[in-house]
């Protein structure tokens, strides 16, 4: 901060008359250049600071405090919200109205009495005026009763609806590392999947929301785990890859260290913003204007280190004790007309303090109940199931993410385990292994375990990724478990499609039986039904396709035929 003198030269000879007065200084010249000089001398005695004190009233008093407790500098706009305004006047106006004898505000106040001076500052890339006390003043005014920006937080009783992610994320990130090794996904310019892909990944995450998903095609592509690579063929586009260092590394790696790298890349990211995904709110990049993301981050994660462990807190009182001690989190210059944000809903424009509630209120929640809670280091409740988010809590993950606590103990995992159906069930934690096996098997469900299952199909892209029988037995030998041998009609069955291919075939649909035969040749020659027909299976007996069974009804009520549908309807009500 400036020194006295320096801010004294930036004061007109009105103030300072008025100032000297004050301070009981009697001036021994006129001339700004020989009073400076004095005035700062005068006013920097212990003694002098003590007794300028204790002639302000009492809410100059309380708003000077206000200015002690956040280090003797604020922005001018957060200042002057809660303590009023300084009136811009020139020497002349000055000396007209004289509004030392009757200030508009304490902060006006204490502007004549000289406690407080302006300057510029900067912070986070935003220029913004600042009212400060100078040094040799504030080395003698009383400590401040409470430290800056501490929230406090009643506890909140235990919700009866809990929704703990736990290591969920983690899963769905195999998930996705698995899907893009198998499939050919050919992204578009801006990065996005074709949508037929972001359909077949989102049936197997744990929760395919778009905003999550969105936040975990984001934290893959900053962590480097994704590279391209050309298509088979020379006029291939370029295929969406998992990089095998990183990606192995990681999956490799225990769950703990597993979520402290993802949970660490979005606290240190600059390029997720997460004002632009609250869902409440459309801000509008005009190029007048950027917020911090990462100063806001860092600002809410700080006053998450007020809740205690095992602690439910009410979500609203959360977001009040933000308010009340730190509203300025995201705008360090306290600046609330020049961001251009609508609400999402109604398209008006969220200007000045008073939308505190519908920005950085929403910011808040986004915060708690997105990222956070998805990384499993919060768990959310309600007090009524399927109503509103209404309480949080750290979870054991979540401490060690604020420095609060040693991440917990990892239990141990059980291997794979294959079933006489050719299903391999994969404990989640077994998450390198579950990676592997879905390239040589299909999945089948997600949960608790995992299902997949092993079929020629499956076989055959493991074979076009060069990976063989022998090793599919060997890792399938290893990943179960020295005391769970593979079994030999496994071993078997593997073996014999390696030497002959696909021998069988198991599909769904639906038979059509006709009367006689000539009611099948009269079907099949009328092009209408005979292209809903998938394959005839007997003289009078005919596949369809399950999605095409409607159709063929009406197409058969056209020949005059009434077709007896048995079961189905019943199986599309449920």
């Amino acid at each position: 901060m400036r020194p006295l003198q320096h801010c004294l030269l930036d004061a007109n000879l009105v103030r300072l008359e008025v100032i000297a007065r004050f301070w009981e200084v009697e001036l021994t010249s006129s001339r700004q250049r020989d009073v400076v000089p004095q005035l700062a001398k005068a006013m920097a005695r212990p003694e002098a600071v003590a007794k300028a004190w204790e002639a302000l009233p009492d809410e100059h008093r309380r708003a000077l405090e206000t200015l002690l407790a956040a280090g003797g500098r604020m922005p001018l706009r957060v200042f002057a919200r809660e303590w009023g305004e300084i009136r811009p006047m020139g020497p002349g106006r000055l000396q007209r109205e004289q509004p030392w004898h009757d200030p508009i505000s304490p902060t006006e106040g204490l502007w004549y009495t000289g406690f407080i001076f302006r300057a510029f500052d900067q912070e986070a890339a935003e220029t913004y005026e600042a009212i400060f006390i100078p040094p040799e003043l504030r080395a003698h005014l009383p400590a401040p009763s409470t430290p800056p920006s501490i929230i406090t937080l009643e506890p909140h009783a235990k919700p009866s609806m809990v929704r703990s992610a736990g290591d969920t994320f983690l899963d769905d990130a195999c998930t996705l590392l698995a899907y893009l090794q198998n499939e050919q996904v050919h992204p578009s310019s801006d990065g996005d999947w074709p949508a037929r892909h972001e359909a077949r990944l989102a049936q197997r995450l744990h929760d395919p929301s778009p905003a999550r998903r969105t936040f975990l095609h984001h934290l893959t592509r900053r962590l480097g785990w994704l590279r391209f690579v050309t298509g088979r063929r020379k006029t291939d586009a370029d295929l969406l890859r998992p990089d095998p260092g990183p990606v192995t590394a990681w999956l490799r790696s225990p769950a703990n260290q597993q979520r402290s790298t993802l949970a660490r890349t979005w606290r240190d990211d600059p390029t997720w913003n997460d004002l632009h995904h609250v869902s409440t709110l459309y801000p509008e990049d005009t190029g007048a204007w950027h917020n911090d993301p990462l100063l806001a981050r860092r600002a809410i994660h700080r006053h998450l280190t007020a809740c205690e462990p095992e602690t439910w807190y009410g979500l609203d009182d959360f977001v009040a004790a933000v308010k009340a001690a730190d509203p300025d989190f995201q705008r360090p210059g306290g600046d609330y007309t020049t961001w251009y944000i609508r609400d999402a809903a109604s398209g008006a424009y969220l200007s000045g303090f008073e939308s505190w509630d519908s920005v950085e209120g929403a910011l808040i929640r986004y915060l708690v109940t997105g990222p956070l809670a998805w990384l499993g280091l919060t768990d959310l409740g309600a007090t009524i199931p399927d109503r509103p988010l209404s309480a949080f809590r750290l979870t054991p993950a979540g401490l060690p993410f604020l420095g609060l606590g040693e991440p917990p103990a990892e239990p141990e995992s059980a291997g794979l385990a294959l079933r006489p159906d050719f299903t391999v069930h994969v404990p989640p934690a077994r998450r390198y292994e579950r990676f592997q096996l879905a390239r040589v098997a299909q999945w089948v469900r997600t949960g608790d375990p995992f299902v997949y299952r092993l079929t020629p199909t499956s076989l055959n892209r493991a074979r076009r990724q060069g990976i063989s029988v022998v090793r599919i037995l060997a890792f399938l030998d290893e990943a179960t478990g020295t005391n769970t041998p593979v079994p030999r009609y496994i071993e078997a069955a593997l073996t014999r499609w390696d030497a002959r291919g696909a021998e069988a075939r198991l599909e769904r649909g639906l038979l059509l039986r006709l009367s006689s035969e000539e009611l099948m040749t009269q079907l099949m020659s009328h092009p209408r039904t005979r292209r809903l027909v998938r394959e005839q299976v007997g003289p009078a007996v005919a596949l369809v396709r399950e999605l095409d069974w409607p159709r063929l009804v009406a197409a058969l009520g056209e020949l005059g035929l009434l077709v007896d549908v048995l079961d189905l309807e019943q199986e599309d009500a449920v």
